[in-house]
């Protein structure tokens, strides 16, 4: 009897389903993005379809787009804005989050670590203290990470505790518009 019942504790996990709207980084099904979470990012990353420096100086176009083709005088229609960032994210952005997210994780807490890592850099998101606490379960810990992610150039910027505010506040399940006005209350 004993060994019956070690055996289905064994057995158990594995047919443990993900909740609705939770992600597996391990499911093989494309994992993307999700619509409030793409709310989030373009309400703050703006499209500008001309080439333009941020406010550290690289040379950006579209949603946030930079990169060595990104120079002066580039102009792109809104379709290559948008097509770039599905690319990116696609390509880049969730990977690199999937790639050391190692517990399941609800659509919104992808959103918006999708969108710090969209932000920061994937490299800066992997050394981050918020991918240790996510994988630790600590979702209140990992959700206070994003507000420390507010600084450009070595500065804190407004637009940033804004948009680290709508963040923290989308991975804990506020809807991209209860994210936004979270975040533009932040004076």
């Amino acid at each position: 009897m004993r060994d019956f019942i070690n055996r289905l504790l064994n057995i158990l996990p594995a047919l443990r389903r993900p909740k609705p709207q939770e992600v597996k980084a391990s499911d093989p099904v494309a994992i993307t993005m999700g619509s409030e979470g793409l709310a989030v990012l373009k309400h703050y990353e703006g499209c500008k379809l001309t080439a333009y420096r941020d406010s550290v100086g690289v040379w950006t176009i579209g949603y946030g787009h930079t990169g060595p083709e990104v120079r002066a005088g580039l102009v792109w229609t809104q379709q290559q804005a948008e097509d770039a960032l599905r690319d990116r994210l696609a390509r880049e952005f969730v990977p690199g989050v999937l790639k050391v997210i190692k517990r399941s994780m609800r659509q919104c807490e992808l959103d918006a670590m999708v969108d710090l890592a969209y932000n920061i850099g994937v490299g800066a998101f992997h050394g981050s203290t918020l991918v240790r606490l996510v994988n630790a379960g600590d979702t209140v810990g990992a959700a206070d990470e994003f507000l420390r992610w507010v600084n450009a150039g070595g500065k804190p910027l407004l637009g940033l505790r804004r948009r680290r505010t709508a963040d923290r506040a989308l991975f804990l399940g506020a809807t991209a518009q209860e994210a936004i006005k979270t975040g533009s209350a932040v004076t």
